[in-house]
C-alpha cells in the first residue's frame, strides 16, 4: 500500500478527496497545511503528496518539501497548485496561463469554423504526450479527461504563448477533438534528487458535472500516485518528452552518417499483368505503399510526397533536365512501380518509383534513353532533383513538434542525413558521387534540397527513415543484406502471393476480373505497421494538404470503421491474416472503459470519437469465427471483446436494447445536415448484427449463458429496430432527441437489408428507388436523392455519390433477389480502378457528375466493397465455418453463360466453384482444392413466378428443398463436398 498525503483548495477538493480515499493500493490521509508551514516532519514516510487546487493554491513550504523530495518523496501539482514550482525553486517563471473562469461551449477556441457545422461537437479536452510516458500507462500516448459543462467553473495554471518550463521536461500538451495544441504545455515533471515533482496544470476536474471522462482521468491520477509517473530514482520503463518547438535547421558536422548500401539490382518491373500504360494527358494521382513507406504523387507532378509513417520525409520533388523542367511523354502504373518518360528537347528520361515491402525505403532511377548530339558530341544530359524535408509528424502534431532539424553530408559524396531533435532520422543516399546543394528554409526546422548529377549512367537514390538512430541502422543493414534485387524479389513474389492467395474470378467480363485483382493489391498496400503504434489497416491515400490537411496524407493512418468494413471483405476474398491483424489492433487500442477507436494515427494519438467503431469490432469477430473457424484467436481475444460488449451495453441509457449514439459518438454519419440523432438506424442494425453473430461464437467457446443472453438481446434489439424506426414509407434514418424520426431515404437503409436486421417486406420503394435516376448514376449511389431538399452533389454527407454506400446498395440488392440492379451497382465499382487513379478506388464521388469529391482517391472501404458484392452477392456465399458448412446462392447475369471461382476458402478448406445458368437451370461444379471436407448447400433463388424441378447432385436425382430466405425463394441442395461434385437445379 502507498501512503498518499492530500491538501485540497476550491471547489474541486471534496470530489478529489472523496475518490482518493476509494483508490485501490492507497493509504490517504489530510494533510494539515499548517503543521507543514512550521517545518516539522508531518510527511514522514509518505510516499507521494497531492496537493490540488481550483483557487489561490496553498503556500508549500520549500525547504520541507524539497528534503522530502530530495529523499525520494514524490509530489503531484494540479490545476493551479501547478503555479507552485517558482516558491519551491523548481522554475524562476511559472505558469503564464493562470485562471479560473465559467466555460462557455461558444467561447471555446479550438473549436473551429470548419467543424461549427458539427452538430454534436464534443467539446472536451486532456493531454498528449510525444511518445510513451509512464503517466498514460493504458492511455496510449494520450487521452481526454474533462468534457466541460455549459456554466462550469474550471481553473489552470499553464505554459502558453510560447513559454515552457525551463527547468523541468514537457510531458503532455492540451488536447482538444481531432486536434492538439503543442503551445499550452499542460503536464510537466522534475527530477528532485531521488525523487520528483509532476505538475498537471489543467484539465483534472475530479467532480465534473458531466462524467463521461471521468474513467480516464481516474486512470490518469492513479498512474500519478500509485503508478511510476512522478519521477523518481526508481522509476523504469519509456519515458518521452516534448522536445523545444522547432524554429530552424543548421548543418552538423558531429552527426555520424551511415555508408550508403548498395544499389545495384534490378528494380520491380512492369510485368505483372495489371499495369496500365496512361498517356499521361492530365496529372492523375498515384500511389504506392509498403508497410513502411508511402509514396503519393501525379502522372505529371511526379513524386509528391514520401512518408515513412510517422514523417514525411519527402514533400515536392521537382525533376529539371538540362536546366527545364521536362514535358511527361507517358506513365506506366502496375501495383508495386511506378514509371514515367520525361521529356526535354531532344532527351528521354525514364524515372522509375518503388518502395520496399517490409523496410522503411523508397528507391528512385533516372535513366536516360536517348541524349542529343551538339555538333557530333555528344551531350549527356544534366539531370536536377529539389525538394523539401522537414521530418514532419503526422498529425495531429504540428510540423514543428519535433523540433530543430540538423544535416550532414557524407564525405564520399553519396548521401545526406537529416535528423531533429525528437530522433527521427532520414538517410538519402545516391548510387554514385553526386553534387548536394542543402539550404535551410528561413523560418522553420525544414532543409531545401538539391541534387545534381550528369546522366551519363543512371542515378539511383535510395530513401531510408526511422524514428530513431537504432531503426535506421537496423533498415540500413537490411537494406545491406537484401540489396535492390531482394526488395524488386520480394514485392513481385508478394504481389503474386496476395492475388493467388485471395478469390480469383473467371468471368466472361475481363475489365470485371481485372478490378477484382486490383482491389484485392490495392486492400494489400493498405496494411502499415508502425513501430510502437501496431500493425492494421489505415484508410486512404493522398497527398497533404496546406492548411487543415497539413501533415494528412489522405486518410493513412489506422480507423476502427473503416477497418472493420474492410476486413468483412478481406475475409471473404480469403485474407484471413489482415482480418486477424485488425481484431488484434483495436482491441489493444481500446480505451479504459472498453471502447475501440475511431482513429489511431500512426504518430501515436488515439480518438474515441466513433459510436459504431466498437459494435462493428465485435461484428467483424463473429464474422472472422464464420469465415476461419479460429475459435483459438478468439478465445486468447475474448476478454477484449467481452469489454467492448459491457461498453456498448453502458451506452443503451433509456433501456430499449438499442446503444446510442448521444454521448456516444457519431456513426457514419459523422457531421452536417443529417447527423445529430440520438441513435441512427445504421447503429442500431450493426448492433443487432453483431449480437447474432458473435452468439454462436461464445456458445462454441463453452460461454453458454453469455451466448443465450447475445441471442435474447439481438431479438430484442430486431424488436426495438422494427418498432422504432419503421415508418410508413420505409424506414427512419434515425430518431431525434425529442423522440422524433429522421425523414429522409438514403442508402444507408442498406446496412440493415443487408445485415438482416430489417424486415425486407417493407423495402420494396426503397429498392425501387435506389434503383431509380433520383439515387443512381452510372458511377454509383447518392446517398441522398435528387429530390431531398438536402440534396447537395459535392456534400460528404448530404448527396455524393460514396463507393461504400454502392456497395452496401449491391449486396442489399443480391441479398433480396434484385440482381440486376446489384449487378449493375457491382459494375459501377468495377470502374473505379480504371477512371482516374488507376488501380485506386475513390473515397467519394460527385453526385452530378463523375468526378472526385473527398480526400482520397484511393480508398480502403471502397475497394473492398467490390471484392465483397462479387463474393458474397454474385455468389451469394455465406460460410459458417464453426459448422463445416458453406452456402451458394449464385445470381449470374443472364448474359454470361458461366463464371467461376477460385481460391474460395471456409476454414481450412478451399474450394474452386463454377456456376452455368439458364433460363431454366442453374449449374455447379464444385472442387474441394484443398482442406477436410466441408458441408455445401447450393440454394439458387427461384425466378419470380417459377416453381423448382428436378435436381441432381452427382448424376443422382434428388428433392431440392424449398425455402424463403431474406424475401426470395430458394431451391437448395446439400451435399458434402470431398472432390468434384456437379449440382444442377431445374426449374418449371
Amino acid at each position: 500500500m502507498r501512503r498518499v498525503a492530500f491538501l485540497g483548495v476550491g471547489h474541486d477538493a471534496a470530489a478529489a478527496w472523496e475518490w482518493l480515499a476509494t483508490l485501490e493500493g492507497v493509504v490517504a490521509e489530510r494533510l494539515d497545511l499548517e503543521v507543514l508551514a512550521r517545518g516539522a516532519e508531518p510527511l514522514g514516510d509518505v510516499e507521494v503528496c497531492w496537493v490540488h487546487a481550483t483557487d489561490e493554491p496553498p503556500p508549500l513550504p520549500r525547504d520541507t518539501l524539497r528534503a522530502w523530495l530530495e529523499r525520494g518523496g514524490r509530489l503531484l501539482l494540479t490545476q493551479r497548485a501547478a503555479a507552485r514550482v517558482v516558491a519551491l525553486g523548481l522554475e524562476r517563471d511559472g505558469p503564464n496561463d493562470v485562471l479560473t473562469r465559467t466555460w462557455r461551449h461558444a467561447d471555446d477556441e479550438l473549436w473551429f469554423p470548419e467543424l461549427r457545422d458539427h452538430h454534436a461537437f464534443p467539446h472536451v479536452r486532456g493531454i498528449a504526450g510525444h511518445g510513451p510516458h509512464p503517466l498514460f500507462a493504458g492511455l496510449g500516448q494520450g487521452t481526454y479527461v474533462w468534457a466541460p459543462s455549459e456554466g462550469e467553473r474550471y481553473a489552470q495554471a499553464t505554459y502558453a504563448r510560447g513559454r515552457r518550463p525551463r527547468g523541468g521536461a514537457v510531458v503532455g500538451c492540451e488536447r482538444s477533438y481531432i486536434h492538439l495544441n503543442a503551445d499550452r504545455v499542460v503536464a510537466w515533471e522534475y527530477a528532485v534528487g531521488g525523487g520528483g515533482v509532476l505538475c498537471i496544470g489543467a484539465f483534472v476536474v475530479v467532480g465534473a458535472g458531466d462524467a463521461r471522462l471521468a474513467p480516464q482521468l481516474r486512470v490518469l491520477l492513479a498512474n500519478a500516485l500509485v503508478g511510476a509517473a512522478i519521477p523518481h530514482a526508481t522509476r523504469a520503463g519509456p519515458v518521452a518528452h516534448w522536445p523545444a518547438p522547432g524554429r530552424t535547421a543548421f548543418p552538423d558536422d558531429t552527426l555520424s552518417v551511415p555508408a550508403a548500401p548498395t544499389l545495384d539490382g534490378a528494380f520491380p518491373g512492369l510485368d505483372s499483368d495489371l499495369h496500365v500504360d496512361s498517356r499521361a494527358l492530365d496529372d492523375a494521382p498515384w500511389s504506392l505503399a509498403g508497410r513502411r513507406a508511402l509514396v503519393t504523387g501525379g502522372e505529371q507532378a511526379g513524386v509528391r510526397e514520401i512518408w515513412v509513417h510517422p514523417h514525411r520525409v519527402l514533400a515536392g520533388l521537382a525533376v529539371t533536365i538540362g536546366g527545364e523542367a521536362p514535358l511527361v511523354r507517358d506513365a506506366q502504373l502496375a501495383p508495386t512501380v511506378v514509371q514515367r518518360h520525361l521529356v526535354s528537347r531532344n532527351r528521354i528520361v525514364e524515372e522509375t518509383v518503388t518502395t520496399a515491402l517490409e523496410q522503411p525505403v523508397v528507391l528512385l532511377e533516372y535513366r536516360a534513353e536517348k541524349v542529343g548530339r551538339a555538333r557530333g558530341i555528344r551531350v549527356a544530359a544534366e539531370l536536377d532533383l529539389a525538394w523539401t524535408t522537414e521530418l514532419r509528424r503526422m498529425w495531429p502534431y504540428d510540423a514543428a513538434s519535433d523540433g530543430d532539424l540538423r544535416w550532414r553530408a557524407g564525405p564520399d559524396g553519396r548521401t545526406l542525413l537529416a535528423t531533429n531533435a525528437a530522433g527521427t532520422v532520414a538517410l538519402f543516399a545516391a548510387d554514385r558521387r553526386v553534387e548536394w546543394d542543402v539550404r535551410a528554409v528561413a523560418g522553420r526546422p525544414a532543409i531545401a534540397v538539391r541534387v545534381r548529377a550528369a546522366l551519363e549512367e543512371p542515378l539511383r537514390l535510395g530513401i531510408v527513415a526511422g524514428g530513431s538512430r537504432a531503426e535506421l541502422d537496423t533498415a540500413v543493414r537490411a537494406w545491406a543484406g537484401q540489396g535492390v534485387r531482394g526488395f524488386a524479389e520480394r514485392r513481385s513474389r508478394h504481389e503474386r502471393e496476395v492475388r493467388e492467395g485471395g478469390v480469383r474470378l473467371r468471368s466472361p467480363d475481363d475489365a470485371l476480373n481485372r478490378a477484382l485483382e486490383w482491389a484485392k493489391v490495392r486492400l494489400d498496400a493498405f496494411v502499415v505497421d508502425t513501430p510502437g503504434v501496431g500493425r492494421s489497416l489505415v484508410a486512404g491515400y493522398a497527398p497533404s494538404r496546406p492548411g487543415w490537411g497539413d501533415g494528412r496524407p489522405g486518410y493513412a493512418w489506422f480507423f476502427g470503421r473503416d477497418a472493420c468494413w474492410t476486413a468483412l471483405a478481406q475475409l471473404a476474398a480469403g485474407d484471413f491474416l489482415t482480418p486477424r491483424l485488425v481484431l488484434r489492433f483495436l482491441g489493444g487500442a481500446q480505451d479504459v472503459t472498453g471502447k475501440v477507436p475511431h482513429e489511431v494515427t500512426t504518430s501515436g494519438l488515439a480518438h474515441y470519437d466513433a459510436a459504431d467503431s466498437t459494435p462493428l469490432y465485435l461484428l467483424l469477430a463473429g464474422r472472422y469465427a464464420s469465415w476461419t473457424g479460429d475459435l483459438a484467436f478468439l478465445d486468447g481475444a475474448w476478454d477484449r471483446l467481452e469489454r467492448a460488449y459491457r461498453f456498448c451495453l453502458a451506452t443503451d441509457a433509456d433501456g430499449d436494447g438499442l446503444i446510442e449514439n448521444a454521448g456516444v459518438g457519431h456513426g457514419w454519419i459523422e457531421m452536417g445536415p443529417l447527423s445529430g440523432a440520438r441513435v441512427t438506424l445504421y447503429l442500431a442494425s450493426v448492433w443487432a448484427a453483431a449480437l447474432g453473430t458473435l452468439a454462436p461464437v461464445a456458445g462454441a467457446l463453452g460461454r453458454t449463458a453469455l451466448a443465450g443472453e447475445l441471442v435474447e438481446r439481438a431479438e430484442r434489439a430486431r424488436g426495438a429496430i422494427a418498432r422504432r424506426f419503421t415508418t410508413e414509407d420505409g424506414w427512419a434514418l434515425g430518431i431525434l432527441p425529442d423522440g422524433s424520426p429522421q425523414r429522409h431515404r438514403t442508402a444507408l437503409t442498406a446496412v440493415p437489408l443487408l445485415l438482416g436486421t430489417a424486415d425486407p417486406d417493407g423495402a420494396a420503394a426503397w429498392f425501387a428507388a435506389m434503383d431509380s435516376a433520383e439515387f443512381s448514376a452510372p458511377w454509383g449511389v447518392r446517398l441522398l436523392g435528387t429530390s431531398d431538399p438536402l440534396y447537395r452533389p459535392a456534400g460528404y454527407h448530404s448527396g455524393a455519390v460514396w463507393p461504400l454506400c454502392t456497395g452496401w446498395v449491391s449486396l442489399a440488392e443480391y441479398g433480396h433477389h434484385r440482381a440486376a440492379a446489384g449487378f449493375g451497382h457491382l459494375r459501377a465499382n468495377a470502374r473505379l480502378p480504371f477512371a482516374r487513379q488507376i488501380g485506386g478506388f475513390d473515397e467519394v464521388l460527385r453526385g452530378d457528375e463523375e468526378r472526385a469529391a473527398g480526400v482520397c482517391p484511393d480508398q480502403a472501404w471502397s475497394a473492398a466493397m467490390l471484392v465483397l458484392p462479387i463474393v458474397e452477392g454474385l455468389l451469394g456465399a455465406r460460410a459458417d465455418a464453426l459448422g463445416r458448412r458453406l452456402t451458394l446462392a449464385p445470381h449470374l447475369p443472364p448474359e454470361w453463360p458461366a463464371c467461376e471461382w477460385r481460391g474460395l476458402r471456409v476454414g481450412a478448406t478451399s474450394l474452386d466453384v463454377r456456376v452455368r445458368a439458364g433460363t431454366d437451370h442453374t449449374g455447379v461444379r464444385i472442387t474441394r482444392t484443398g482442406g477436410p471436407p466441408v458441408g455445401v448447400t447450393v440454394a439458387p433463388a427461384l425466378p419470380s413466378g417459377r416453381e423448382a424441378g428436378e435436381a441432381r447432385a452427382d448424376e443422382a436425382p434428388i428433392v431440392p428443398r424449398v425455402s424463403e430466405r431474406e424475401g426470395c425463394r430458394h431451391a437448395a441442395v446439400t451435399l458434402e463436398a470431398s472432390g468434384t461434385h456437379d449440382v444442377e437445379v431445374w426449374y418449371r
